[in-house]
């Protein structure tokens, strides 16, 4: 079964097309043809910005159900929206439409459109199988997905364990409802239903993640799939799919139905928002990562060449890591302290503290920071002399009573140690 009964899917389909039509419409989508292997793809891009973001539409929709969502997100990231060959303006391609053609004819619209990741994929209904299927084969190339009440492999599974009649009646539903085009697209989705298995090319890739859910009750529902068994059973899939992922957001709506861009478009707007912003939190924890690897990579260097009297060339490798990393005075701070503590290299540890107060002359805490490693290296006149520094500089700029407080006793130990 389709991710919902036919009938409600095209209804959505046929406004949103009539809507389509009206100047108004057309003069803020503006739209655009591409040629992709050879075919007609009818394709709006519109924004910019560190991620695209490509819209799949549900079974026999084309681009302009997305027209209350795109140009909102447009205005943080590039959007990109098409209709599938055969939906809308795009001209139909020869073969069998099956998700494993939609995917590879989404990657020839890559290619053709230029198109640069990361890109973060939004599905609906329908198009969550084919984002699914896209991001399984070119898990690097996404950062993150946004599921709209999209369709579950296992929907039919479930809701012939509670009634197999009324699963089957809305089975023969749907396809009375299917117009004569998409019937041979709609046996090979039927399939993936029927077997309650949708075969990509490998996992799914752990980005961030956005499930929309309706729960929209319906009074005398005409498809089982509707009725509050069929409903529980669909919220509960996609818990369960939302589950697999570390980060992101599972929202459930009872202010609209299946066609949740349409009818309640802000939700989705924030949702991708929010994936947006948590794929980016993530680039930057990942990029931080890497970088802390390799400046460890060149500090563990540095204790051979201590060994071997070199200690100008270990200052060296420390002075150049810590300016590669491009890490701030805190971070350095919070390094040093690491090899002082858990990593037990209070000679490395020095070094680099000593480093990152050279390059942050006016920071207290730097100052500071490096008199506590001189002086647990019993090194007091030096400390001393660093302690001072940090309260000069503190007093200069204000610092607070609490702050000043802990640059003194540090002083007092460094005089302490000084005079035994």
């Amino acid at each position: 079964m389709l991710s919902i009964p036919l009938k409600r899917l095209f209804s959505a389909a046929v406004i949103a097309a009539a809507l389509s039509t009206s100047p108004a419409v057309h003069a803020n989508e503006p739209a655009d043809m591409i040629s992709v292997a050879g075919h007609q793809v009818n394709m709006v891009r519109m924004g910019a910005g560190p991620y695209t973001v490509i819209f799949e539409s549900g079974f026999a929709s084309d681009l302009t159900v997305w027209r209350n969502v795109a140009p909102a997100v447009a205005k943080s990231a590039q959007v990109v929206a098409y209709s599938r060959a055969g939906h809308g303006k795009s001209q139909a391609r020869a073969g069998e439409r099956t998700v494993s053609a939609n995917t590879t004819d989404l990657e020839q619209m890559i290619v053709a459109a230029q198109l640069r990741p990361p890109f973060i994929l939004v599905g609906h209904s329908y198009g969550g199988f084919l984002i699914r299927d896209f991001a399984a084969k070119h898990p690097a190339q996404v950062a993150g997905m946004v599921f709209v009440d999209a369709s579950d492999e296992r929907i039919e599974v479930e809701l012939r364990k509670i009634d197999p009649a009324k699963t089957a009646q809305d089975i023969k539903m749907s396809e009375s409802y299917t117009p004569p085009k998409f019937k041979a697209e709609l046996k090979h989705v039927q399939a993936i239903f029927d077997s309650g298995r949708l075969t990509t090319a490998g996992a799914l890739p752990d980005v961030p993640v956005a499930v929309l859910t309706s729960s929209m009750k319906h009074e005398n529902p005409e498809f089982f799939l509707n009725s509050p068994e069929g409903m529980k059973a669909w919220r509960s899939l996609h818990e369960h799919f939302f589950r697999q992922f570390s980060t992101g957001v599972h929202t459930v709506t009872a202010n609209a139905g299946h066609n949740i861009q349409l009818e309640q478009p802000q939700l989705v707007i924030a949702a991708i928002e929010q994936v947006i912003s948590l794929a980016s939190d993530q680039e930057k924890r990942r990029l931080y990562a890497q970088a802390r690897a390799t400046l460890f990579s060149q500090l563990d260097r540095v204790p051979e060449l201590l060994k071997a009297g070199r200690e100008a060339d270990a200052g060296k490798v420390v002075a150049e890591a810590i300016s590669a990393s491009k890490f701030s005075e805190a971070d350095i701070n919070r390094i040093g302290y690491e090899l002082l503590g858990k990593r037990e290299q209070p000679q490395v540890a020095e070094l680099v503290l000593k480093a990152n107060a050279l390059t942050h002359e006016q920071s207290d805490n730097a100052q500071d920071s490096y008199g506590e490693v001189l002086l647990g290296a019993k090194k007091a006149a030096e400390a001393k002399a660093q302690f001072e520094n940090a309260i000069a500089i503190a007093e200069k700029q204000g610092k607070s009573k609490r702050v000043l407080g802990g640059y003194r006793s540090n002083l007092a130990k460094a005089k302490q140690a000084l005079a035994q």
